[in-house]
């Protein structure tokens, strides 16, 4: 499990949680980051909005990338 906290409140996720929630989840169109999971690529806000049930101005690109390097996700750029 990965502890992390995001805007003062704090989660406990593992990768194996995040890949589970993510099943029959549809990609929105990614604009420059992606993190693929299950197979899909994924924009990484999309991700965190999704599992974390936030809106996604309430956090930033950054916020979203740091969170899914520490549990072991790999974010790449569009080319």
């Amino acid at each position: 499990m990965t502890r992390f906290i995001l805007r003062k409140t704090p989660y406990e996720f593992s990768k194996e949680d995040f890949e589970r929630e993510l099943i029959g989840l549809e990609p929105e169109v990614i604009r420059q980051y992606y993190v693929e999971i299950n197979g899909k690529k994924f924009p990484p806000k999309q991700v965190i909005a999704h599992i974390l049930r936030l809106g996604k101005v309430e956090f930033t690109t950054m916020d979203a990338a740091n969170i899914l390097r520490r549990l072991g996700f790999r974010l790449r750029h569009l080319e």
